[in-house]
């Protein structure tokens, strides 16, 4: 999990989600927004899972991935918020880092 401050509140949120730009997968949509720090959202909303906790659950194993891929880049900065599809709901946790991976890869060669 990301630090207090290495995640974003509902102002910042609504704010980055407007002018962010949008790229996509299967699974996931990543909205990025340049800024000269590192934050990260994650949303996974009801269509996904009706469960609140099966929401949770997801939530928490993406932060953790996108935790390790951010994490292997060094010096990377910016407002990234993923966002969830229903068909995310059935990625395996191993699964899951390779798509969020491969959605930063596109937003960073296109930096």
């Amino acid at each position: 999990m990301f630090s207090k401050n290495e995640r974003l509140d509902r102002t910042e949120f609504t704010r980055y989600f407007k002018i962010g730009k949008r790229t996509h997968s299967d699974h996931f949509t990543l909205v990025y927004s340049s800024a000269p720090l590192r934050a990260v959202a994650v949303v996974v909303g009801k269509k996904v899972h009706k469960h609140a906790v099966d929401r949770n659950t997801l939530r928490r194993r993406v932060y953790a991935a996108a935790r390790r891929v951010l994490d292997i880049e060094t010096g990377v900065t910016g407002i990234y918020i993923i966002i969830g599809k229903p068909t995310a709901k059935t990625l395996t946790q191993t699964a899951i880092e390779p798509e969020i991976k491969t959605l930063l890869a596109t937003i960073l060669k296109a930096r």
